[in-house]
């Protein structure tokens, strides 16, 4: 199966290629925590924030039929967010242009908004997404989990060392080893599904 094949399986192509109610409502419950996360991200207050991510959502549904996959060019993640600046940048023009006290901190914020260059953009989209889909993967699996083996797991990504983290559960540091790889193991196939899935 060739690469465009799989890429056609995802998330993604099935809304692209449907443009139905049902595809978009599953994307939307996948990526809308990923859009808040990166609107916050480019400094907007968190009221603001919640009004802009439903125009964010508006704005990529009429836009997707019109998106391409360009392999090495542009991802779908810088995509969207350069759709999120954008979507961001117009609603702070907005405000700025109309006669009222709060001018100066519209500005200020079109003008932060100006320093996010396509490249800066895209990093801040690779950045936030592996923390997103970190997270997500993590609530999909831990629950496959004992407490105890979730509760060291934690300790870990805490950077506590392994002795300390054996110390407390009464075991050996060898021990902890193997249950954080058996957790790690299980996290990062649920991160490649993800991806796969998602578009990315």
């Amino acid at each position: 199966m060739n690469n465009k094949q799989v890429t056609r399986q995802t998330l993604l192509y099935k809304l692209i290629d449907s443009n139905d109610e049902k595809s978009w409502d599953e994307f939307a419950q996948y990526y809308e925590g990923y859009i808040y996360v990166v609107i916050r991200g480019l400094g907007v207050d968190k009221q603001i924030a919640e009004d802009l991510l439903q125009d964010v959502l508006i704005k990529v549904w009429k836009s997707l039929p019109k998106y391409e996959y360009r392999e090495g060019e542009c991802t779908f993640r810088t995509w969207l967010c350069l759709v999120i600046k954008s979507t961001v940048y117009n609603f702070y023009k907005k405000k700025s242009t109309r006669n009222d006290n709060k001018n100066i901190d519209y500005d200020e914020t079109l003008h932060s908004l100006d320093m996010f260059t396509e490249p800066e953009v895209h990093r801040i989209a690779e950045l936030e997404w592996k923390s997103y889909i970190s997270n997500m993967a993590w609530k999909n699996v831990q629950d496959e989990f004992s407490d105890r083996t979730r509760e060291i797991f934690k300790m870990s990504m805490g950077q506590e060392d392994n002795e300390l983290i054996g110390e407390k559960f009464e075991m050996s540091a060898s021990s902890v080893r193997v249950y954080k790889s058996r957790v790690r193991k299980v996290l990062l196939r649920e991160i490649s599904r993800l991806n796969q899935e998602l578009g990315g």
